[in-house]
C-alpha cells in the first residue's frame, strides 16, 4: 500500500502502476505523432527507401521504454537517409536516461553521430570545403551529444530525487524514534512516581485495615475493615499492572482487566441503594469494551457516593435490541436533604467524567452525562460491541521497508490515554 500522508486514504500500488503506464503510453503516442509530423513535412519528396525505413522507426518509438537499444538501432536508418531525425534523438534520450551502463550510452551516442554525419554528406555529394565539413560535424554533434546529455541529466535528477526521498524518510523515522524515546522516558518517570507515592499510602491503608479486622470485636467494624483491606489489595494489584504497562514498551495485555462479570461484585460492594440490570452480550466482546463499561460504572458509583449519598441508583448494562452496541447507563435520583456529600466539591478534581468521555471515545463509543428533571444525574455510554480476538493471535500491522517495528508516537499516546 502507498499513502500520500498522515490521515490520507491508502492508494493501492496496482492503481499507481496503472496510472503510470497510461501516462507513459500517452507520452509515447504524442512523441510518435510529433515524429510523424516531421515525416509529413517532406510529403511528396520521399522515395522507396524512405517508405521502407520511416514506418518501422515510428512504430518502434511506442516500445522505446522496454527495448531502448533495439529501438535506437531501428531508427538509425531513418536518420541516415535524412528523412527522420526526431525518432533517433528520442531513442538516444531514452537510452541515456534509462541505462546505467556507460558503454551503452557512449556506443549509442557514437551511432547517432555517425548516422547524422552520414546524412549530412549524403545531402550534398559534391565538393565540400573545410567549412562544410566543420558544419556537418557540428550538426552531428548537436543531434547526438545533445539528446545524450539531456538523458544523463534526467537520470541524475531522478537519482537525486530518489535519494532525497530516502533522506526525508530517514529523517522522519529519526524524529519518530526520538518522540517514542521521549514518551518511554516519561512513562518510566510516571511509573516511578506512582510506585513511590500511591503504593506507599495504599500499603499503610491495607496494613491498618488488616490490623483493625484482627483486633475489632464488633462484626460490623470487622466487615468494614475487611472491605477496606480487600479494596486496598485490589488497588495495589491494579497499580502494579499499570506500573508494569508504563515500564513495558510492548503495550498492555488485557487478560487481567476487569470484565462485565465483576459488575455484580462492584455494585454490591458500593453499599448504595443500587439496583443492577445486567445482561451479558451473547458473544464474547473485546477486553477494551468490557474495561470501558466497568470503569464507567465504577466512576459513576464513586460520584454518587461522593456527591449524592443515599440516593437511589439504577445501573443498566445490556446490549441494544440490534445487538451491535452495549448500553451502559447509571441513573441516580436526588440525594436526601438530611444527607450531606461525603467529599466537598472544592476537593474534587473534576476529571472523572472527562476521563470517561475520553475512554469511551477510544473504543469508538458515545458518552453523555447530565442532570435529570427530577434533580438526579445520569451517565450514559453507548459502546460498539467489538468481537474478542482469538486466543494466541496478535493483530497484524503492516510496516513499510526500513521502518522500525516500534509503535508510533500517536499509538503510544493513545495507549497512555487508555491507562
Amino acid at each position: 500500500m502507498s499513502t500520500a500522508g498522515p490521515g490520507s486514504v491508502p492508494i493501492p500500488r496496482r492503481t499507481l502502476r496503472g496510472t503510470s503506464r497510461r501516462t507513459a503510453l500517452t507520452v509515447d503516442v504524442l512523441l510518435t505523432a510529433a515524429a510523424a509530423l516531421e515525416v509529413l513535412t517532406w510529403y511528396g519528396h520521399h522515395d522507396m527507401t524512405s517508405a521502407l525505413v520511416c514506418p518501422p522507426a515510428l512504430l518502434a518509438l511506442l516500445v522505446r521504454r522496454r527495448f531502448p537499444v533495439p529501438v535506437l538501432l531501428a531508427t538509425l536508418p531513418s536518420m541516415a537517409t535524412g528523412d527522420l531525425w526526431l525518432a533517433p534523438m528520442i531513442a538516444l534520450f531514452t537510452v541515456a536516461s534509462g541505462s546505467a551502463r556507460r558503454a551503452a550510452v557512449i556506443g549509442s551516442t557514437a551511432a547517432v553521430f555517425g548516422a547524422a554525419l552520414w546524412s549530412g554528406y549524403a545531402v550534398d555529394s559534391g565538393s565540400l570545403g573545410w567549412g562544410d565539413h566543420l558544419f556537418a560535424v557540428e550538426v552531428a554533434l548537436m543531434f547526438s551529444v545533445g539528446p545524450a546529455g539531456l538523458g544523463l541529466l534526467a537520470r541524475t535528477r531522478s537519482r537525486l530525487r530518489s535519494r532525497l526521498a530516502d533522506l526525508t524518510a530517514s529523517e522522519s523515522h529519526g524524529r519518530r524514534l526520538e518522540a517514542e524515546r521521549a514518551v518511554a522516558q516519561e512513562r518510566a518517570r510516571m511509573a516511578r512516581e506512582m510506585h513511590d507515592t500511591v503504593s506507599y499510602h495504599l500499603g499503610i491503608i491495607a496494613a491498618q485495615s488488616g490490623a483493625l479486622w484482627a483486633t475489632a470485636t464488633d462484626e460490623v467494624i470487622r466487615e468494614d475493615a475487611d472491605t477496606i483491606r480487600r479494596h486496598s489489595a485490589d488497588a495495589m494489584a491494579e497499580l502494579r499492572t499499570i506500573v508494569g504497562v508504563l515500564r513495558r514498551s510492548s503495550g498492555r495485555t488485557d487478560d487481567d482487566s476487569p470484565g462485565l462479570e465483576r459488575l455484580r461484585t462492584l455494585v454490591r460492594e458500593a453499599r448504595l441503594d443500587a439496583g443492577l440490570d445486567l445482561v451479558l452480550p451473547p458473544a464474547a466482546c473485546s477486553p477494551a469494551v468490557e474495561r470501558a463499561a466497568y470503569r464507567t460504572v465504577q466512576e459513576a458509583l464513586t460520584n454518587v457516593r461522593k456527591h449524592a449519598p443515599g440516593a437511589p441508583v439504577t445501573v443498566t448494562v445490556r446490549p441494544t435490541p440490534q445487538g451491535d452496541t452495549l448500553l451502559v447507563e447509571i441513573r441516580n435520583g436526588p440525594a436526601p436533604d438530611a444527607v450531606r456529600p461525603v467529599v466537598p466539591d472544592a476537593t474534587t478534581g473534576g476529571y472523572g467524567l472527562t476521563g470517561l468521555k475520553e475512554r469511551t471515545a477510544l473504543v469508538n463509543g458515545t458518552f453523555r452525562a447530565g442532570g435529570t428533571p427530577e434533580g438526579g444525574f445520569v451517565v450514559r455510554s453507548e459502546i460498539p460491541l467489538a468481537p474478542a480476538p482469538a486466543r494466541g493471535t496478535t493483530p497484524q500491522r503492516a510496516s513499510a521497508p526500513g521502518v522500525s517495528d516500534a509503535r508510533s508516537y500517536t499509538d503510544t499516546c493513545r495507549r497512555l490515554d487508555a491507562v
